[in-house]
């Protein structure tokens, strides 16, 4: 029975540890990635543009829904692998350099948005994404710092890349 307490008692301590330190990290932050590709903004665009397709080329999204508008704007519920749901507004698009898409559903554990600044570069484009982000929870946090703040965004831009054909050199 000692033992078995000691046990709980041990782990008690390494949430309410995990729980403090993530009280350290902000819980407002941003990042931005950028990626050079041969594609030119039109084609970038029309392809990030386009959220009921982007299953076709993002390997964590499962479906795109649409919805109602909410205030006039695009809107979807987008199911990722492991079933996690977000509604996600279209805020701002002014084609082909600036696209702007944020989260609907302002109760979850986190908020934010993704803007999208595509420039010309070369014969092709670059890529800059950037996201805004409110983490509520300090184990979320917590988390997020341990697995990666910048994992998600990575991931997506790899597969952006990947689709054109191309590699990925993120920085």
């Amino acid at each position: 029975m000692k033992i078995l307490l000691g046990i709980v008692a041990a782990l008690m301590a390494l949430v309410g540890a995990a729980y403090l330190f993530g009280l350290t990290i902000p819980g407002n932050q941003m990042h931005t990635r950028r990626i050079s590709l041969e594609k030119k903004p039109e084609a970038v665009f029309a392809l990030v543009a386009d959220a009921q397709n982007m299953p076709k080329w993002n390997h964590s999204l499962e479906k795109v829904e649409l919805l109602p508008p909410i205030d006039g704007k695009e809107a979807t519920r987008q199911t990722f692998k492991g079933n996690l749901q977000m509604t996600i507004v279209t805020a701002e698009s002014r084609s082909p350099h600036h696209l702007v898409r944020s989260m609907g559903d302002v109760d979850g554990p986190f908020v934010g948005s993704w803007t999208y600044a595509i420039t010309p570069a070369g014969k092709g484009s670059e890529v800059a994404l950037t996201e805004q982000s409110q983490v509520k929870n300090p184990v979320t946090r917590l988390m997020m710092k341990l697995f990666g703040e910048t994992k998600n965004m990575d991931e997506h831009l790899q597969d952006l890349a990947k689709h054109f054909g191309e590699t990925a050199r993120i920085r």
